[in-house]
């Protein structure tokens, strides 16, 4: 790839010809690469549409990045797992004992049905699989947990934690056990990416812009250093994150963060700018964000999502139009 990547995340529509009038305007506004959810739901009814959406955004020469929306309730995304649902084994389980609806990356089941959707975005025609927001359940999301609880300490982990340290599991998290947490969504990550690259496509990994081991890593270079990796990406949301008062710098700052590790490792840096759940007025922070992205220098920039996320009224933008405009407005 040469130049700046523009694009932005595509969802819910399953029907095709409603899909081309917008991937046409898309490509009118000059953007050149998409991201297609692929949720649980999709792949068990939608998986032949959303084949049909992927070669659409082809005919009009878009990179296709393919997600796995909310899958086993571990990635990001607005959508359920019925997963978890169905299989009640799969799921983490707190130090306190409780079972907690996210499959454990350590579980067996998981990481089969993992690799069956990595075989399956690939053929539905991936160029890139877009490991999104990958994080272990984080009890600081949800009040009716205790604050030191903490995931996962199923029968799988603990196995794995003595053959790794040879003792027994804590109850507590330990920086062993903290470590311990990485490595396993580590390991998680290098062997479905491994497989995406067997399957020829492309690798992103977009880490949320906190770094702890409950979103995700501490130490980036971790992930950026893996060798099935092409695309490093984060999604600095000011909003989500709590950093509504200067946009403009938590955006720079985690943008140099990838930048800079991407070009140590010889990688494609990525950047997400908000266009959810924003309040009126908000279209000027996502102009400064869109601006500080740019001045970064990343290879790619795209927005969370179409049209402010109208279409998903629990996390639109209050002016969904106004903040789409504000970043297209911004884009060279």
């Amino acid at each position: 790839m040469t130049g700046l990547e523009t694009g932005t995340s595509y969802f819910d529509v399953m029907d095709v010809r409603h899909a081309e009038r917008d991937l046409d305007r898309f490509r009118d506004a000059g953007l050149d690469a998409v991201l297609h959810t692929f949720s649980e739901r999709d792949r068990e009814y939608f998986e032949r549409t959303k084949a049909d959406l992927v070669a659409a955004s082809h005919d009009r020469d878009f990179t296709v990045y393919v997600n796995p929306w909310a899958v086993g309730g571990v990635f990001g995304g607005e959508a359920y797992s019925g997963l978890v649902a169905r299989e009640p084994s799969v799921r983490q389980r707190l130090a306190s004992g409780e079972r907690v609806p996210a499959a454990c990356f350590n579980d067996p089941d998981f990481r089969e049905y993992v690799r069956g959707w990595t075989r399956d975005a690939v053929d539905i025609g991936a160029d890139v699989l877009f490991w999104d927001e990958p994080h272990w359940y984080n009890v600081d999301w949800f009040r009716e947990y205790a604050a030191d609880d903490w995931s996962c300490r199923c029968e799988h982990c603990r196995e794995r934690y003595r053959e790794r340290f040879d003792e027994p599991m804590p109850v507590t998290e330990t920086e062993a056990v903290t470590r311990f947490r990485e490595e396993s969504l580590l390991d998680f990550l290098d062997e479905m990416m491994a497989l995406g690259h067997e399957r020829g496509a492309e690798n992103a990994v977009c880490l949320m812009p906190k770094k702890t081991a409950d979103y995700g890593f501490s130490d980036w270079s971790r992930v950026a250093t893996n060798d099935h990796l092409d695309v490093l990406a984060t999604d600095p949301y000011w909003e989500a994150f709590g950093e509504s008062n200067d946009p403009e710098s938590f955006v720079a700052e985690f943008g140099e963060t990838v930048s800079s590790l991407a070009a140590d490792n010889d990688l494609r840096s990525q950047l997400w700018v908000q266009g959810f759940d924003l309040e009126a007025g908000a279209a000027a922070d996502v102009r400064a964000a869109t601006r500080a992205a740019l001045d970064v220098g990343v290879d790619s920039l795209f927005t969370w999502g179409y049209d402010g996320c109208r279409t998903i009224s629990g996390i639109a933008a209050d002016e969904p139009d106004a903040v789409w405009d504000a970043f297209l407005d911004e884009l060279p």
